[in-house]
């Protein structure tokens, strides 16, 4: 009585409803972990919601498999670039340089930098502001002599030959040689009006005059992990954003959830053909193979001798029916069965009740 619930769910997800929403909830566990969590764990969700449950539960078609996978894919990414666009139109905090002994004398020299407003249009005149900590310039690089500003749609980018763009990329190079020589906090503002739709990034250094070398010391702020750059500002909308996003989303999507599904889609297609090629050479086989240790000649010599008649013994036997093995097909997509099977091994289907029926024949 406790299998009787699990087995009533079982053959209902092999319906059309049942398909249905084990596509659907295939898609929202896929999207919200692509979106949400991480696009590598994007990736056992797949196969698991995508393949293994759909399997467990009778769908097999190859063909169906296929299909669902791809619009379990195709209908991602543009479902995902909606939260990263979200994202990426969302503020940022402000920024600072980096503290140590090598850095500062205690706190950031550079500190509370941003951008405003964070987005806009080509017309937007932006405000970039940082605050100096004079106090905190590293021992023996009191003299500070220039803050320059960066922008550019290469995040990190402070030259044309960045690692992580190709060239050429849009770069402006903003500087300020006017900075105060004081002990007091103050802060450098730049204005500029970028011109252009898209996702910016930007990035600011300063430069102090090392005392005992006479060499300019340079220093950057921390910006993310990867690139060392600081969003923004964002300009054109969401709807540009979206549309700049998108193909990027889709390539990392396509290559990240759709190879590994539909490679394991096909080495399962492989086995299940090697199965039902076996299956059909059993189901084929010319007569009953002699017992394991019993010799052909053997065989032969026991099926060649002479039994006894039915005059001589003086009784009449009937010779035994011989068991027929019966070659039936799926009714729907003709692949050769075993009698008394329930489903078909090759699409999911259920067999009518004569299959199972078929294979008490002759017992």
């Amino acid at each position: 009585m406790a299998q009787q619930p699990q087995s009533r769910f079982r053959r209902f997800l092999p319906t059309l409803l049942g398909r249905v929403l084990l596509l659907l909830l295939a898609l929202g566990v896929v999207f919200a972990t692509y979106a949400y969590v991480s696009s590598i764990i994007a990736i056992p969700a797949i196969l698991v919601f995508g393949l293994a449950i759909p399997i467990w539960a009778g769908i097999k078609r190859p063909r169906y498999l296929a299909a669902s996978g791809l619009v379990i894919v195709l209908a991602v990414a543009p479902l995902a670039t909606v939260v990263f666009t979200q994202e990426i139109m969302t503020p940022v905090g402000v920024s600072a340089s980096a503290t140590g002994a090598i850095f500062s004398n205690g706190g950031p020299v550079m500190q509370n930098a941003s951008v405003s407003p964070f987005t806009g249009s080509t017309d937007t005149n932006f405000t970039w502001t940082v605050t100096v900590f004079p106090a905190d310039h590293p021992v023996g690089n009191t003299t500070p002599s220039e803050i320059d500003l960066f922008i550019s749609t290469c995040p990190g980018a402070t030259g044309n030959n960045s690692p992580y763009c190709s060239s050429p990329y849009p770069l402006t190079i903003l500087k300020d040689r006017s900075l105060p020589n004081q002990t007091q906090p103050y802060t450098v503002t730049f204005h500029d009006t970028v011109g252009s739709n898209g996702i910016w990034a930007w990035q600011m250094g300063i430069y102090t005059n090392n005392s005992t070398t006479g060499k300019p010391y340079f220093q950057l702020l921390v910006g993310d992990p990867t690139y060392n750059g600081i969003e923004g500002p964002v300009i054109g909308g969401f709807g540009v954003v979206y549309t700049e996003l998108l193909p990027e989303i889709y390539f990392e999507d396509l290559l990240l959830l759709g190879g590994p599904y539909f490679g394991i889609l096909l080495v399962y297609m492989v086995w299940k053909n090697r199965e039902r090629r076996r299956k059909e050479t059993q189901q084929r086989a010319p007569g009953p193979v002699p017992p394991v240790g019993q010799s052909e000649s053997t065989a032969a010599s026991t099926t060649e001798a002479p039994l006894p008649s039915a005059k001589s013994t003086g009784a009449t036997r009937s010779s035994p029916p011989a068991v027929s093995v019966a070659e039936l097909n799926c009714p729907k997509c003709n692949a050769v069965v075993y009698a008394g099977e329930t489903s078909c091994w090759k699409c999911g289907a259920t067999l009518p009740s004569s299959a199972s029926g078929a294979g008490k024949t002759g017992t």
